[in-house]
């Protein structure tokens, strides 16, 4: 990782993970300090503010995925290149467990409903018969006619830039709100913890 190549061994495995969670971190706050803190904007690359605001959206919740997928891995079992290494599972627990890392600390950041909105958004069409809205951007030039509807009728992914929020459906059909402002300060905070661990070791 960073231009050098890791034997990979069961005593530096949980360090490498440490920081990949750590370079997915740097994207997620790069693609969110975009979507805060709008400046000039190359329309020539963008063509639209939907284009814009969903291009750093969706890297937001892919990074904050992968960071997940560290933390809170899933996979019970898969082929290692060396039998005495751990399986991601139990890795994923013990970085939990050494960094005293609490789900309720990151919520929003592990928050998998949200991570799987732009992945399975072909499933959500389905769902909807294919009869629902996608891609909406709400803001302060909104008429008040089609703020209403986006709010009040299924719509796949909207941001309300008014108040920095995406809201989106998760796969039971529930919509699911998601502050950015909250989000940017919880990955700053495990960044401090992530960094702090690096240097203690």
């Amino acid at each position: 990782m960073l231009n050098e190549r890791l034997d990979l061994t069961a005593d530096n495995e949980a360090i490498l993970y440490i920081k990949m969670a750590l370079k997915n971190i740097d994207f997620a706050l790069i693609s969110l300090d975009h979507i805060l803190n709008t400046q000039d904007i190359n329309w020539d690359i963008y063509k639209d503010v939907h284009t814009y605001y969903f291009y750093y959206l969706q890297k937001t919740l892919t990074v904050c995925g992968n960071i997940a997928n560290v933390f809170y891995n899933k996979i019970p079992y898969r082929p290692r290149a060396n039998e005495a290494m751990i399986s991601p599972v139990q890795l994923s627990k013990g970085l939990r467990r050494a960094l005293n890392l609490k789900l309720s600390d990151y919520s929003l950041i592990f928050r998998r409903e949200v991570h799987n909105t732009n992945r399975h958004s072909d499933e959500r069409y389905d769902e909807y018969l294919r009869r629902v809205g996608d891609y909406n951007i709400i803001d302060e030039n909104t008429p008040d006619d089609v703020r209403r509807e986006i709010l009040n009728t299924p719509h796949l992914r909207t941001y309300n830039k008014q108040v920095q929020v995406y809201i989106t459906v998760d796969s039971r059909g529930r919509e699911v709100e998601y502050p950015l402002r909250q989000i940017y300060q919880q990955l700053i905070d495990l960044k401090r913890l992530l960094d702090e661990a690096i240097s203690n070791r």
